[in-house]
């Protein structure tokens, strides 16, 4: 075996057995792997194996140059944005000016940072040298400085050194190297060889061929979502068939948009997995509440903020009953802001102080560590679920320390700054930091991208998201240094990278031992249809029919779910003894609207502040003119003002464009019925009357109507306003005939019963848009063209048949009827229980013939 020996050939071929074989041969050798999840797989591997091997035999570039003393600290990716921003506001380049305050910006320059080994010219390299000698003066450095001190100092190195799973060097990588050959035997695992390497005197070893040959199959899908079901399907087929997990993987080009599809539809199936990716910090839930407490506390103490961060189940208040009644409480409050918070979130009164101080950068560490005891331990239970939330919450907290440590490192020692500066630069570290929670379950399915599947073997693999544009992935040329400069500095062009694509495709598919599965799915997330990627020989047939989650638990489905119970019963018979004409429809349309908003008076979450001027608010805005019009004609027009301000104050909507343009808007409707003189008879007129009668020994009917109007001879026209456009009234008038309507029959009862006047007719006014009068009535004066006008019989049948339909009801009522069955399907859409009253299982019995 030669000391400086270079493995080479094409993925599959044995060079990572070969070099594993040379790590093997010599007692205490380092094997130096690309990644930490890499280095935790081989470590893992070499334990089940019974291998003699340290964990610290195994390791990564960063390992090694944190374990020498002599190199500079690794600099932190806050600190060095941070470094870039104050560089570029101190040197005001005129080329970077609009782009000058972009993240985007920031971390294209870093990244330039760590690839090129020297700064280029012009701007970009004063830019550079300037953050740099700012690193150096904090003890820090960026990767290329570090892999270059470390290749000039003497350092302590094994015998044998073995590099594997490396795909291509740079420059700073390259000169390490070296510098470990001339001191100890090296060996390394490239897929092509390196000429620089091999001018400094390594040796090549060509291997050639492909050491495994998995069977190849494909399917298409139409959409990702079911190309990630399908997926499923088959993980659970095989695992059904005797296969353990852990002999799974799936291997993704990059991780979106499929990681996360993926790991959606494992839990939807309980299918357990690890995922090797790392996220931002600020994604943790635990780190996410606490970033959104300091913003709440810079910001004023938004109510509507505050409300919404503590409805986050770490706040221990959040998925509670006690948090929900918290929200229904604090919602009715908004908007609102500054102290005193609500009283459930008195626990945060010690912070208020916090934005108007001036602190030491250690001071503000020590403060915002303090921020962890408002976040509880959720209580331990033994089930897999409530351990991993532990695991998160305890990972996020100790993830966030370290990170609120780290950034008073990027000021200096004795400045005195105000808690939004400080927070600014921890913010921006939560958000550039990445980590992911150890994970050591070993009968997992594991899911990676194509860059941490180069070390792995597994039976069974799937590569996904085979479309163009996904995988193989385009690269555009670099928007600082072109592809020519970039060629000059020895650094990857974009051409270089589309040729990798190739490379990774193959590597991707000789991951297999046994089986490898290709997927795409044929349409993209707007429906437009995706490329398949030109990486497959020809169109793969369609997955079969949507798949879905077996029950963890069998559960009986109730065809007529209903209340049997007779104390039960008793008691719906004394809850429901008075009923509003409403209350009566609602359960016409659909007995568990009834049950949920009636019965069980259930009440759904109170709007946010912007969205409280709705329908019903403009409606009751409009009713209560229409009321004050007809009680005082001659004010009416200033009426308007008073009323949408009196309304809006009450319901506590905030200013803004939307309140204005509906105020317009029912100004505008408001004069039309001023105008309106379709309906003119000279009637005593009373407004906003509330009527109670019996309609049976067991059953009041109660209710409001807007307006009556009383003739001469004791007749009665019922008016009813409705804020609804003019169809709505046409369709509501002629629904006489519906089964779920007696609100026009049981109002010229209670005229009849409750006002004993001689029902003359029932009209519906609508005030939206236009004013439109519709409904029955009987040859009346002023009328004329209004309706329809009928005889007194009609009149009659129409409350005959409310008092009919109504009793019929009360019967269902009393009997305990609560199905969903909505008369009609399409109002549910504006149902407010219609989450919880699970109509598609209704209908799928119903389509079942049960």
């Amino acid at each position: 075996m030669p000391d400086r020996e270079l493995i080479c050939g094409p993925p599959a071929s044995g060079k990572s057995r070969l070099a594993l074989e040379r790590f093997l041969g010599t007692s205490g050798s380092w094997l130096i792997a690309p990644s930490a999840t890499m280095a935790e797989h081989l470590r893992n591997e070499f334990a089940r194996a019974g291998a003699a091997v340290r964990p610290s035999q195994v390791l990564t570039l960063a390992n090694y140059l944190d374990r020498r003393t002599d190199v500079p600290a690794a600099a932190p990716a806050a600190l060095v944005h941070r470094l870039i921003q104050e560089a570029l506001d101190r040197l005001r380049p005129a080329r970077f000016e609009k782009v000058a305050r972009y993240r985007g910006f920031h971390q294209a320059i870093a990244d330039l940072m760590n690839e090129a080994p020297d700064a280029p010219g012009g701007d970009l390299g004063t830019i550079i040298h300037d953050v740099e000698r700012e690193l150096g003066a904090r003890g820090f450095a960026l990767r290329n400085a570090r892999l270059q001190t470390a290749s000039e100092g003497p350092g302590t190195l094994p015998k044998q050194i073995v590099f594997d799973g490396f795909f291509s060097l740079a420059q700073a990588e390259r000169k390490l190297i070296e510098s470990f050959a001339r001191r100890a035997s090296l060996s390394i695992t490239l897929p092509e060889a390196d000429a620089e390497l091999l001018r400094a005197g390594f040796v090549e070893t060509r291997l050639s061929g492909t050491h495994r040959a998995a069977a190849t199959r494909q399917f298409s899908a139409p959409s990702l979502d079911r190309e990630v079901e399908e997926i499923a399907r088959r993980i659970l087929e095989e695992a059904a068939r005797g296969r353990p997990f852990r002999e799974m993987g799936v291997i993704l080009r990059v991780r979106e948009p499929y990681a996360s599809a993926l790991e959606t539809v494992f839990a939807r199936f309980s299918i357990p997995a690890r995922f090797y990716f790392a996220g931002p910090l600020i994604q943790n839930p635990a780190i996410a509440y606490l970033g959104r407490i300091v913003r709440l506390m810079l910001g004023g103490w938004d109510h509507a903020e505050l409300l919404s961060a503590l409805r986050m189940p770490v706040s221990g208040i959040g998925a509670t009953a006690e948090g929900d009644r918290f929200d229904f409480e604090a919602r009715e409050r908004l908007p609102a802001s500054g102290l005193p918070l609500p009283d459930r979130a008195a626990f945060l009164h010690p912070f208020e102080t916090w934005p108007r101080e001036r602190l030491t950068p250690i001071e503000w560490s020590a403060r915002l560590k303090q921020l962890r005891s408002i976040v509880p331990l959720p209580p331990i239970e033994f089930d897999r679920t409530n351990i991993e939330m532990c695991r998160s919450v305890a990972w996020g907290l100790d993830a966030f320390r370290e990170t609120v440590e780290e950034s008073s490192r990027a000021f200096h020692r004795n400045a005195r700054l105000p808690l939004e500066e400080f927070w600014e630069q921890v913010e921006l570290a939560l958000t550039l930091d990445r980590g992911r929670m150890e994970d050591r379950r070993r009968n997992v399915v594991h899911v990676m991208d194509v860059f941490e599947a180069r070390q792995w073997e597994l039976p069974l693999v799937f590569v996904c998201g085979l479309t163009e544009r996904h995988f193989p992935q385009y690269h555009r040329e670099d928007a600082l240094i072109g592809d020519a400069a970039r060629r000059r500095a020895g650094l990857e062009t974009s051409a270089d990278r589309q040729r990798q694509e190739r490379f990774l495709f193959e590597l991707a598919m000789t991951r297999a031992t046994e089986t490898t599965i290709l997927s795409y799915s044929r349409f993209d997330e707007k429906g437009d249809p995706a490329l398949r990627s030109f990486f497959l020989d020809g169109e793969a047939p369609l997955c079969g029919d949507r798949v879905r989650p077996t029950p963890v638990r069998p559960v009986s489905a109730a065809a007529n779910p209903a209340i049997r119970a007779d104390a039960l019963l008793a008691e719906l018979a004394k809850i429901h003894r008075s009923l509003a004409p409403t209350a009566i429809e609602s359960f016409l349309q659909c007995p568990f609207q009834f049950y949920a908003g009636r019965t069980l008076r259930l009440r759904a979450r109170p709007a946010a502040p912007r969205e409280r001027l709705d329908n019903l608010l403009q409606g009751t805005i409009l009713h209560r003119l229409a009321a004050e019009a007809t009680r005082m004609p001659l004010f009416g027009p200033a009426l308007f003002d008073e009323v949408f301000a009196e309304e809006c104050q009450r319901a506590r909507v905030p200013d803004g464009y939307r309140k204005e343009a509906v105020r317009l808007e029912l100004a505008r409707n408001f004069e039309a019925f001023l105008r309106d003189r379709q309906v003119v008879i000279a009637w005593e007129s009373r407004v906003e009357q509330e009527f109670r009668f019996a309609l049976s020994p067991i059953l009041e009917i109660r209710g409001r109507i807007d307006r009556l109007d009383a003739g001469p001879r004791a007749e009665a026209l019922v008016i009813d306003y409705k804020y609804s456009a003019p169809d709505t009234i046409r369709d509501r008038a002629r629904d006489d005939k519906s089964e779920n309507f007696v609100q026009a029959g049981l109002y010229l009862i209670a005229a009849e019963e409750a006002f004993e006047l001689k029902p003359a007719g029932m009209l519906f006014c609508g005030l939206k848009k236009q004013v439109t009068w519709d409904g029955w009535h009987a040859p009346v004066r002023g009328l004329e063209g209004i309706g329809e006008s009928c005889t007194m019989s009609r009149l009659r049948g129409l409350m005959d048949d409310a008092r009919q339909r109504t009793l019929e009801a009360l019967d269902a009522i009393g009997s305990g009827k609560i199905a969903p069955q909505p008369a009609d399907r399409a109002k549910c859409a504006r149902c407010d229980f219609r989450d919880i009253c699970r109509i598609e299982s209704e209908e799928a019995a119903r389509g079942a013939g049960a």
